[in-house]
């Protein structure tokens, strides 16, 4: 499996298009390429399996050739069980989608809330995980999360909070279409540090989750919530909150200092 920049004069297997949701990435055929929330990045893994190839057929090649501004190193390959080669671009398995027909077809975007396009400048995205459903994640996977202590607008997580809860910041906003930018707002921190809001919610990380899809911060002394893309706090039964935390983390649920 090889991965190979190239100059531009040479056929490339991964490219870039531009269309009416800005530039997206898509196959040697012009193609629009595709992201699908359930799955992990960096896992390895497509959970678009069974049936689901056939309408979203995955991105394969043998050597993946990028000329800039893609850079080689954003892209890799993985086998998927039924043998085949699939391209991933930062740890996202990617796809095509059976309805486009033309170059720069986007029909696919948005599909069933779980299936976004694939940009190479996304800042925030979505992921979607069984019982906690659709949740904001940064541009690596890695999940962002609420603190309901907060008021609109304002963080309360200050001082040693921070080394738990490291604010989360971008620049400009893109996200996929099923969010409104206009829902983000960057908010000046009492310390200087410009934050990233959703829907007046300032968004965080949290130190103990190490690679995408960990959630550990979910529940966290009742107070830390991944942040759901509606906005809304999303509250677990305890008995169910127990059950996943028991299971996905070392850590007790008062880590954090009382934060």
């Amino acid at each position: 499996m090889t991965v190979t920049q190239t100059s531009a004069v040479q056929p490339d297997t991964i490219t870039t298009v531009n269309t009416d949701l800005g530039t997206i990435l898509a196959d040697a055929t012009g193609s629009t390429l595709y992201i699908f929330a359930t799955d992990i990045p960096g896992s390895g893994k497509s959970t678009c399996t069974g049936s689901c190839p056939e309408n979203w057929p995955a991105a394969s090649a043998d050597i993946v050739k990028v000329s800039s501004p893609l850079v080689s190193s954003d892209f890799s390959l993985f086998t998927r069980t039924d043998g085949t080669e699939q391209v991933s671009y930062r740890g996202h398995p990617l796809y095509t989608y059976r309805s486009d027909t033309n170059s720069g077809d986007v029909k696919g975007e948005g599909i069933g809330m779980v299936w976004f396009t694939a940009k190479p400048d996304y800042t925030v995205m979505i992921a979607k995980q069984p019982v906690i459903g659709s949740y904001l994640t940064d541009s690596a996977g890695m999940t962002l999360y609420f603190f309901t202590s907060d008021t609109t607008g304002t963080s309360a997580c200050t001082g040693s909070c921070l080394s738990t809860w490291p604010a989360f910041s971008a620049g400009a906003v893109v996200a996929p279409s099923l969010l409104k930018t206009t829902d983000f707002r960057t908010v000046s921190r009492s310390d200087g540090v410009q934050q990233l809001a959703y829907m007046g919610r300032p968004l965080y990380r949290y130190a103990p989750d190490k690679k995408p899809g960990d959630t550990f911060g979910q529940g966290i002394n009742n107070r830390w919530f991944v942040a759901n893309i509606s906005g809304s706090v999303l509250v677990i039964a305890t008995t169910v909150a127990t059950t996943v935390q028991a299971t996905k983390t070392p850590y007790s649920r008062s880590y954090g200092g009382g934060y």
